[in-house]
């Protein structure tokens, strides 16, 4: 609406614009950014940083023009085609013997296995590297009778996966090494190839504050997958991804639906497309 001359807000514009700052302090798209040739984000200091989702750092009061930008990313930024065949080769493979202990993938060509992202390495976040013992007894009840799953990790160990090995045939991408041409390809490509396969699983456990697991959430929810087939391996955030969560701090430590679910439509995504 018009006022003096000066645009002001819908009541409802302000109220999505508070909600999504949260206790971020609001930098308005300006005709002085608009004018500028290069805009240079600062990041040399930690209080610079963007350690943020595209969809949670950038508010397009239009829902319309904020889910256009959504779907661009959806649809173009992606990986490389030589990456989604590498990992169309395991999926398939992974799917063909899941079938043997009758495991039919959906109709989206998802599922036939389940899997994990089992995050230990040089991880900061030391409570989250939790032992094999909890991953499995904190898992346990989601995964289906002689379910093969599929592990993407950087434990490097074989030895530490036992406890889970007694209780379902397990996979890792050294197992596709020759089948899906790995070393033909770019070794920095193996990361994504896993984030893809792993994205395919009927079910998919990861670790929380890993951004890597975080991103496997968003691929899934860019596939159509229900968040309610996603769970985190660490039991104090297990269920994070088993409602709608609207972005907040720590923000990196997963995605929120918002990035995917509702953005083929012209309206703020919302709990009721979820």
């Amino acid at each position: 609406s018009l006022e003096n001359d000066k645009m002001i807000p819908d009541e409802s514009v302000v109220e999505n614009i508070k909600k999504f700052c949260g206790r971020r302090k609001a930098v308005y798209y300006d005709k002085q950014m608009q004018d500028t040739t290069l805009i240079h984000f600062r990041t040399s200091e930690n209080v610079f940083r963007i350690l943020n989702h595209f969809y949670s750092f950038v508010h397009f009061t239009d829902p319309a023009i904020g889910n256009f930008y959504k779907r661009l990313i959806r649809d173009h930024i992606h990986y490389h085609d030589s990456i989604f065949c590498a990992a169309s080769k395991i999926i398939q493979s992974l799917q063909k013997e899941g079938s043997k202990h009758e495991f039919i993938p959906d109709k989206e060509g998802g599922g036939g296995f389940s899997s994990m992202h089992i995050r230990r390495g040089d991880f900061q976040w030391k409570k989250m590297r939790i032992s094999a013992e909890e991953w499995y007894e904190n898992t346990k009840d989601y995964w289906r009778k002689n379910e093969i799953l599929y592990i993407t990790t950087d434990e490097k160990n074989k030895t530490f996966f036992e406890p889970l090995a007694r209780h379902h045939e397990l996979r890792f991408l050294d197992n596709y090494e020759e089948l899906a041409g790995l070393s033909d390809l770019d070794p920095n490509y193996k990361g994504m190839i896993e984030s893809v396969v792993a994205s395919r699983g009927r079910i998919f456990v990861g670790t929380y504050f890993s951004s890597f697991s975080a991103y496997i959430g968003r691929l899934r929810g860019y596939y159509g997958m229900s968040g309610n087939l996603m769970w985190y391996g660490q039991k104090d955030r297990r269920d994070e991804m088993q409602k709608w969560v609207d972005p907040k701090t720590s923000y990196s430590a997963r995605e929120f639906p918002i990035g995917w679910s509702g953005i083929d439509g012209e309206t703020v995504p919302s709990e009721d497309s979820f």
